[in-house]
């Protein structure tokens, strides 16, 4: 009878087991795969509950418990021991160095192979802007709907028609309102080149990261591949606008190791149907690959490890800065960061550029200054409005290296655009408009947009007071550039012939003839600060 009871609770015990187990997997889709901790972690709490019950159903005689315990104890040592170097084995100690120091593509190239900024073709919209005029578009969707459903949060990046989009789909509100609806009516985008928004219908999509039970995206995938272990799902639209889920397929050393995406999973939210691609045979349509945490994880560790081991001196360890920006190449997504030393000093040893497509970086080791420092010069250039810079992005304005960004209220409403060097962030240019901006830091760098021969040199009689003066050297030549009190910049060139330009001071009454793009072509009147008053009662200043 004993037996028997024994036999019917080792029975139970395998069936309650198995039930919690398959609960669990049901509920948060850990892969069947021993590269991932997690279902190494749960595979040794089952095997540690499965122990200590049959340890306990077992009887033997009083004389002979210790060396039940004994051999309990033992056995238990044993399966921790082997957990535990199981999960060792991979890391750098344990013969997996190399593929700690060979995880990223890492190609170095010259800043002048990066294609000159085009101030018609520029992201103007950030994440911040995107989620405002979504929210608006989204209330189009009619009181009934509005009420049923959620603006996503993903905000990805695309590529669509040759223009950098921001798009993210309509969530479920909630499980009720899931079991309600149980279809979301389609998806939202924001062009980020014009801001221009749009509620795009696309019926019937059920499969999404916001769904429950099996039309939960990453529920449906582990039910079709358990073995798979997946990245975060990412939504975008193919060159028809016709929208889809894409899911990194990763590959692991050893338990949770380096890791790199091998394929990707391109899921129809409508039909649940989904086909798997090689990462070297991926749709052209498709953006993101790599998820940015994983080129951020490869980078730091290619680093950490490409001089050995044991690198006391820290020679070579550098990492990506904490934020990036989005950036397009060759018709593709790149991410733009900078790079710094690991003791996060005020300054970056160089900046990268990453192909979201295939992980690979293309750095650039050039010193500057780091985007935080940029950000705060630029605001402190409209210090009066209280605005906030958004992470910029480098561009390449004359093979000068500059971060470009825009400049925030407290609504996230774009006020102005602001250029700053990068290797020297005290050079600030600041506009109404990109253009505006892009003009007056031409003018901060000695440069002037392309004036084609046949093309007439307009220009007008300006007069203006003096509020900063600066010198520059430009291609040898030292240039001095004059800012009035509305932060309209007008420069000459000092190898002209009025050698008197040198020495003009803040508070100087000029009148000089000007071009349209602030050059002076020639000094009419140059009045001293100490007659300026004098001087305004007798000429009529622009300034």
């Amino acid at each position: 009878m004993k037996k028997e009871g024994k036999g019917f609770a080792m029975i139970l015990l395998t069936i309650i087991v198995v039930l919690i187990v398959l609960f669990c997997q049901y509920l948060c889709c850990i892969p069947l795969n021993m590269h991932s901790f997690a279902f190494d972690l749960e595979l040794l709490i089952v095997i540690l509950i499965v122990f200590v019950f049959a340890s306990g159903l077992i009887n033997v005689p009083k004389n002979a418990k210790k060396n039940k315990i004994t051999a309990s104890l033992t056995v238990l040592t044993i399966i921790l021991a082997v957990f535990f170097i199981g999960v060792l084995i991979g890391s750098p100690y344990l013969g997996g160095l190399s593929n700690y120091a060979n995880q990223s593509v890492i190609k170095e190239i010259d800043f002048e192979q990066i294609e000159e900024f085009d101030p018609n073709q520029v992201q103007l919209v950030d994440k911040n802007t995107a989620v405002q005029l979504g929210d608006r578009v989204f209330g189009t969707l009619g009181s009934d709907e509005v009420s049923q459903y959620d603006v996503g949060d993903d905000w990805v990046q695309i590529v669509l028609n040759g223009s950098l989009y921001r798009v993210t789909p309509i969530d479920f509100g909630g499980l009720f309102k899931y079991l309600v609806t149980k279809t979301t009516p389609g998806y939202i985008t924001v062009d980020c080149e014009n801001g221009d928004a749009k509620l795009m219908r696309s019926e019937g999509m059920k499969y999404m990261t916001s769904a429950y039970f099996n039309h939960n995206l990453e529920r449906h995938l582990f039910l079709s591949d358990p073995t798979a272990i997946f990245g975060t799902p990412k939504f975008e639209l193919d060159d028809d606008q016709k929208p889809y889920w894409v899911t990194p397929v990763l590959k692991v050393t050893w338990v949770g190791k380096t890791r790199d995406v091998k394929g990707v999973y391109v899921t129809d939210p409508v039909t649940g149907n989904s086909n798997y691609y090689d990462k070297s045979e991926v749709p052209a349509w498709v953006d993101n690959v790599y998820p940015v945490s994983l080129v951020y994880t490869q980078f730091a560790q290619s680093k950490r490890y490409e001089n050995g081991l044991f690198n006391w001196s820290k020679k070579g360890i550098v990492e990506f800065t904490d934020d990036y920006a989005y950036v397009q190449f060759d018709n593709n997504v790149w991410i733009y960061t900078g790079v710094t030393s690991v003791g996060k000093d005020e300054s970056n040893v160089g900046f990268a550029y990453v192909d979201l497509r295939n992980g690979e970086v293309s750095y650039i080791r050039r010193a500057g200054a780091e985007e935080y420092s940029a950000r705060s010069s630029a605001e402190g250039a409209v210090q009066q409005y209280h605005y906030t810079a958004i992470f910029p992005s480098m561009v390449n304005v004359r093979n000068v290296p500059t971060y470009f960004m825009g400049l925030v209220d407290g609504a996230n409403l774009i006020k102005n655009y602001a250029f700053v060097s990068y290797e020297n962030y005290q050079t600030v240019a600041v506009g109404n408009t990109v253009e505006e901006a892009y003009q007056n830091y031409l003018k901060l760098i000695g440069e002037t947009p392309a004036v084609k021969p046949d093309e007439p040199v307009e220009t007008a009689e300006k007069d203006f007071v003096v509020d900063e003066v600066r010198i520059i050297v430009k291609d040898g030549n030292s240039i001095v550039l004059l800012k009035d009190s509305n932060d309209q910049i007008y420069w000459y060139d000092l190898s002209g012939s009025y050698y008197a330009a040198s020495f003009i001071h803040e508070g100087d009454a000029i009148t000089a003839e000007v071009t349209d793009e602030g050059k002076i072509i020639e000094f009419i009147h140059i009045f001293p600060a100490e007659t300026t008053e004098e001087t305004l009662t007798e000429h009529s200043l622009d300034g």
